[in-house]
């Protein structure tokens, strides 16, 4: 028999919706009384621990949690963002092919651009090197970068790194949020990183065409290669 159309009218659903009326006439003082219960709900790896006992919720409700996933079919399409983050020699397979090779390919290339925009020889369509970015996206492309940004400002290590450059983000399409991007910024020393997966997103492709404007207008059309780089799965 075919899978319903919508999840919520499958049985697992409808079995977590019915728990979920039973577990609110528990009390978590309860459930935490319940040792066996608490070290089950807790993970310790890599000196990292995960404990989410004090949550409302009990074994029976991870089960049917599981049970959930397994019917969750991802638009048929498979979820590899775990392979981002394996190991050069680990083996996840896509449509019977091994995607790691594939991701590290595209993690040299990163370092490789990262290292020669850091060390210099990449530079700017005048020779001078390049030491400021902005950095524009929105939604997902703005939000993980901006918080890896916001944690580093508090590491000592990372700071002295940073001596000298400076790192925007332009998420707003409002006119006063560019010009508060390049103001004090020079074009011959910027370099504009164009966050989008699908190179189609309204708001990022506006303020792109403002900034590759503003490039430009100070150092001439051929200078955009230099200055602009991109972030995207829509490789055309």
């Amino acid at each position: 028999m075919a899978s319903p159309a919508l999840i919520s009218e499958t049985g697992p659903w409808k079995d977590l919706k019915d728990h979920v009326e039973d577990i609110k006439k528990t009390h978590l003082r309860e459930l935490m009384a319940d040792m066996g219960r608490c070290q089950s709900m807790t993970v310790e790896f890599d000196d990292m621990l995960l404990d989410y006992s004090r949550q409302r919720a009990t074994l029976d409700t991870i089960d049917k949690l599981f049970k959930l996933a397994e019917i969750n079919s991802t638009e048929n399409r498979s979820v590899l963002h775990v392979a981002l983050r394996a190991p050069r020699d680990a083996v996840i397979c896509s449509d019977r092919k091994n995607v790691v090779p594939d991701v590290w390919g595209v993690l040299d290339q990163i370092k490789e651009f990262s290292e020669r925009v850091r060390n210099g020889s990449w530079v700017g369509a005048t020779g001078k090197q390049l030491k400021n970015v902005i950095a524009i996206g929105i939604g997902g492309s703005f939000l993980g970068p901006l918080f890896v940004h916001t944690a580093f400002q508090t590491d000592a290590e990372a700071g002295e790194y940073a001596k000298g450059r400076q790192l925007r983000f332009l998420a707003n399409v409002d006119p006063i949020d560019v010009a508060k991007n390049i103001t004090g910024l020079d074009p011959e020393t910027t370099l504009v990183v164009v966050v989008s997966k699908t190179f189609t997103t309204a708001e990022t492709m506006l303020n792109a065409r403002t900034l590759r404007e503003w490039i430009i207008a100070a150092l001439g059309p051929s200078a955009v290669a230099k200055h602009m780089v991109a972030v995207s799965t829509n490789l055309p």
